[in-house]
């Protein structure tokens, strides 16, 4: 069963839904103003240290309007000594229809001497019948555009 599953979903790629040796499109779909407040400290982790920022609401502008739902957290793993970061960011968007989108950003913050990056890759889940069920079959990237006293302005695109 899992053979013919396999070539059904190979076929659909041959049979163009994918052009090949073409480079991926970057197509900006959103901005997201996320306020948070002070961070938390939990010391020493097993791969870094466990920093935790509380994510206290915030608006979400472009394709997808609405609001953050307060009570979401942006974890992270800082390895100072590397100067480096792991993130992981969960929360919920309600849209201006009452739609509830789901977030889980993941990514990456290095800095230091000619070493600044910050990259993360959300990934939205929500109702597939709604208008925005397209958010639950794309890759998206997204980084820091702004950061102001109590909250950092991203920008998403999709990978098209």
């Amino acid at each position: 069963m899992v053979v013919i599953s396999a070539a059904v979903a190979i076929a659909g790629v041959i049979n163009g839904a994918v052009a090949y040796g073409q480079s991926p499109v970057l197509r900006h779909v959103m901005d997201i103003r996320a306020e948070i407040s002070g961070a938390y400290n939990g010391g020493k982790a097993p791969h870094g240290e466990r920093v935790v920022i509380p994510i206290t609401g915030g608006e979400v502008t472009g394709d997808v309007k609405g609001k953050i739902i307060p009570g979401g957290v942006d974890y992270q793993l800082v390895d100072g000594g590397r100067a480096r970061g792991e993130l992981c960011a969960i929360y919920s968007i309600m849209t201006e229809d009452s739609t509830l989108i789901n977030v889980r950003n993941e990514g990456i913050n290095c800095w230091g001497e000619g070493n600044q990056y910050f990259m993360t890759s959300p990934r939205f889940e929500c109702n597939v019948d709604s208008k925005y069920g397209w958010l639950n079959d794309r890759i998206f990237v997204c980084r820091p555009v702004g950061f102001e006293p109590g909250a950092i302005v991203l920008r998403v695109w999709a990978v098209e």
